[in-house]
């Protein structure tokens, strides 16, 4: 006896067959939630080269960041390397997708940094920066925007370096050590600092710089609940932890790096 048209024997076979498919379905959409899980608890190997100022030192630049002033010809010879040597600059946004899985990054991939906000990064590094179409972040001390010292950016500046392809990101408002205030300056800090950027630029910034690098497992605790995604320390190094998207390593750059100093890390690392 048939019914719809196909024998018993060959309803059986059909029936085995759909199952066999819902099984492998299931199967392959596990392996794949797995495999993803998986990935997304690796290490990216990321160097996120650390900047202050890029000036020339006179003998009225303080003492305090003369180590920290790379040279505008010394800078223009290391984004010469980087380039001729097939570094590719990426943004935060690529960074985050990557460590949460949701894009791949180019071959060597690399972030450029700009601690404390000081205005040659707009006149000496935008200017080298833009020219080859790479990426930037500077990290401002909210405080000092605007505030007098014309060491540092004003708004317009802020707004300007990001038209050249600048983002910009948080570096607190005082630049004080975050690991030594109560819950309460600490939450000021943290959440003061993004709130005037995003309201003077017009767009969420969720991206952190501890001053000093002084961070402990509190402060990562509160610059999670204060928004930001991402968050550079000083501690040396380029494996960025997909579980540690707030304590993301760094290497320094000073005045006596030069060309061959920044290969011989990048090598190293």
């Amino acid at each position: 006896m048939a019914t719809n048209g196909l024998p018993n024997r060959g309803r059986v076979a059909a029936v085995a067959v759909a199952l066999a498919a819902l099984s492998l379905a299931a199967s392959t959409a596990d392996g794949t939630a797995a495999a993803r899980k998986t990935a997304c608890s690796r290490t990216l190997r990321v160097p996120i080269l650390m900047y202050h100022r890029i000036n020339v030192v006179t003998a009225h630049t303080p003492s305090i960041s003369r180590r920290l002033t790379v040279a505008p010809a010394v800078f223009a010879r290391q984004l010469a390397w980087l380039d001729r040597h097939g570094y590719r600059t990426i943004t935060q946004a690529q960074l985050l997708a990557a460590l949460s899985c949701r894009r791949a990054l180019p071959p060597k991939p690399i972030v450029l940094t700009f601690d404390d906000g000081y205005a040659d990064v707009f006149f000496h590094a935008s200017t080298l920066i833009a020219r080859r179409r790479m990426h930037a972040i500077a990290y401002v001390i909210t405080g000092r925007i605007s505030a007098g010292d014309p060491s540092f950016l004003t708004w317009p500046l802020l707004r300007a370096l990001e038209r050249r392809g600048i983002e910009i990101g948080s570096h607190t408002v005082s630049h004080r050590d975050l690991t030594t205030l109560s819950d309460r300056e600490l939450r000021t800090e943290l959440l003061e600092s993004r709130r005037v950027l995003e309201r003077r630029l017009g767009h969420p910034v969720p991206w952190l710089a501890y001053p000093f690098g002084a961070h402990d497992a509190r402060v990562v605790a509160f610059a999670r609940g204060a928004g930001y995604r991402l968050a550079v320390t000083t501690n040396g190094g380029d494996t960025q932890d997909a579980r540690r998207p707030l304590e993301l390593e760094r290497l320094r750059v000073l005045d006596s790096t030069g060309v061959k100093g920044l290969a011989a890390m990048l090598a190293a690392a």
